[in-house]
């Protein structure tokens, strides 16, 4: 059986590369495993995870684990938590475990399964996403969304450190697992220098980035992106900078790895 490669990856690829050069980031899209490997020379300011499957690379590795402990952030989105599992399954119905603790540990979850993809209520915490970031504030309360709709190994809203923007109602579809509280976006500091970790769960398809859609998830990702492009006090700069962040002249320059 091979793994499922979701065919929306260039589509999201496309538009964060778009969007990483727009705030005057230099971006790199690539999938090649052995840049986030040891012994690879290339630093990044935030490392952005888009629609992966399978072992993205050797989980021994120590660069993810040294990027966040530098204080450097980390973006996922929807299959980014699909990495690393003990089995391939392309219908996502099998019930998956992992087989490596870093994605666990980097986003607080790891995926288990989905049900067949259906249009379920996604809802938003306006208060906390309003204060995330102005641009989410336009978004409805709640909305139709059709999707695929992860379970994950474990649930963030029982870490404390886990802040989640929006929800999928287990009401309004089938084959839910998480309960009441089901967590489709959210983020989080973490470490000695407080990196920056941002989730989205909602993705599959290519119409949420190539404008053939409703611009929901692209209103999550451009808020992510904005999170994470923000230094941590503390955070070690990247050795490896692109092109001049334009906006506020403190900033610095920024160089972002999106993994495909």
């Amino acid at each position: 059986m091979v793994d499922y490669q979701h065919s929306s990856t260039p589509a999201a690829a496309a538009w964060l590369l778009a969007a990483v050069t727009e705030r005057g980031w230099k971006g790199v899209v690539s999938d090649d495993s052995s840049i986030l490997e040891d012994g690879s020379t290339l630093e990044f300011d935030i490392i952005i995870l888009v629609n992966n499957s399978g072992a993205i690379f050797d989980p021994a590795s120590q660069v993810l684990k040294k990027h966040l402990e530098a204080g450097r952030s980390v973006l996922g989105i929807h299959a980014a938590l699909a990495t690393f599992l003990d089995g391939e399954d392309a219908s996502g119905l099998t019930h998956m475990k992992p087989t490596t603790p870093i994605i666990q540990e980097t986003f607080r979850a790891h995926f288990k399964n989905h049900p067949v993809v259906q249009e379920a209520t996604v809802v938003i915490d306006h208060e906390l996403a309003d204060a995330f970031s102005p641009n989410l504030a336009s978004l409805p309360e709640k909305f139709s969304h059709t999707d695929e709709f992860f379970n994950f190994t474990s649930n963030p809203c029982d870490d404390p450190e886990v802040k989640v923007l929006a929800y999928v109602d287990e009401t309004t579809y089938e084959g839910g697992l998480m309960g009441a509280k089901h967590p489709m976006c959210w983020y989080l500091n973490t470490g000695p220098n407080n990196a920056k970790v941002f989730y989205c769960a909602m993705g599959h398809f290519s119409h949420f980035y190539n404008g053939l859609g409703v611009d929901v998830v692209q209103s999550l990702l451009g808020a992510g992106l904005d999170y994470c492009g923000a230094l941590p006090p503390g955070a070690a700069p990247s050795s490896n900078l692109g092109s001049s962040l334009a906006g506020d002249p403190t900033e610095r320059n920024k160089r972002a790895k999106v993994s495909t």
